[in-house]
């Protein structure tokens, strides 16, 4: 009886400390262009077509300097997902990172359904996948200029200006737990759309 207390226990509180975690605001991402900027924590925003910037707050950097991020044409996988609903394949979303040149030479944003950017800031490394990058009040401020799609599974690149389709954005930030069975945990999710 006590074994199954101790359980119970257990469960709740890793229910609790995983609501709380995503309750805080590790990382804010808006979109800026022509000078106009919107919160894209769970928010569509209509812009034209043409380049925009995204700009990735890191409001506790000590503690979160990353974020994984899905761009894709379709809602799903990711993008419909409920708040509720734990990511089918979270334990490999970091071997799901798509690879990329450093300091963002080609201004591209990926676009696949399945894979991911991770795209995160270390002071001790000299590089990054950023246009350029702020330190403000304690804050990171990475900003990432998006004048190209790069449509991974096609294998082509095309100019913001010629995409008609809506894009799907899927973040979420993950912490290392050290358990072999659960490598992972997510702290924090939210979704943007982008209309054109």
């Amino acid at each position: 009886m006590k074994i199954s207390r101790i359980i119970v226990f257990l469960v709740l509180l890793a229910s609790v400390m995983h609501v709380y975690a995503q309750d805080k605001k590790w990382v804010e991402v808006y979109v800026e262009q022509d000078g106009r900027k919107f919160l894209l924590n769970n928010q569509t925003v209509k812009l034209e077509r043409k380049p925009f910037t995204l700009i990735f707050v890191f409001n506790k950097p000590e503690e979160v300097a990353g974020i994984y991020m899905n761009t894709s044409f379709r809602p799903e996988p990711y993008y419909m997902l409920l708040p509720s609903q734990e990511i089918p394949d979270l334990p490999y979303i970091p071997q799901k990172v798509l690879s990329e040149y450093k300091f963002n030479p080609h201004k591209e944003l990926k676009v696949h359904s399945e894979f991911f950017q991770y795209l995160g800031y270390n002071p001790q490394r000299n590089w990054n996948k950023f246009d350029r990058v702020e330190h403000k009040d304690g804050k990171i401020i990475a900003y990432r200029r998006v004048e190209n799609l790069n449509l991974v599974e096609q294998r082509e690149r095309i100019p913001v200006g010629r995409n008609h389709r809506d894009l799907y954005l899927f973040f979420t930030v993950l912490h290392k737990t050290g358990n072999p069975l659960r490598p992972v945990e997510e702290w924090q999710r939210f979704k943007g759309k982008i209309k054109f």
